[in-house]
């Protein structure tokens, strides 16, 4: 017989993906509220870093350290995560 492929995750992918969360809430939550409102709209809703800007009311440069900033805290906080998983 052939074998059909699952259409969903794996068990061990979704083990991981429920860890990362557990990790990301509480990193996210230490985060700064300007690194985190940088985040959110540059990783989830996808601005760009001059709109960024313009929302937060910093200069361009600014915009772009902060989301920089929050990107390095996250992953520094998800990197056990990941080093666990490979």
């Amino acid at each position: 017989m052939e074998q059909i492929a699952a259409s969903g995750p794996s068990p061990e992918r979704l083990a991981a993906s429920a860890q990362v969360a557990a990790i990301l809430g509480p990193a996210m939550g230490r985060l700064s509220d300007m690194e985190r409102a940088a985040f959110v709209m540059r990783h989830y809703e996808g601005m760009g870093i001059e709109e960024i800007a313009r929302a937060l009311g910093v200069q361009s440069g600014a915009a772009k350290h902060t989301v920089f900033r929050a990107v390095q805290k996250l992953r520094r906080a998800l990197e056990p995560a990941v080093r666990a998983a490979r």
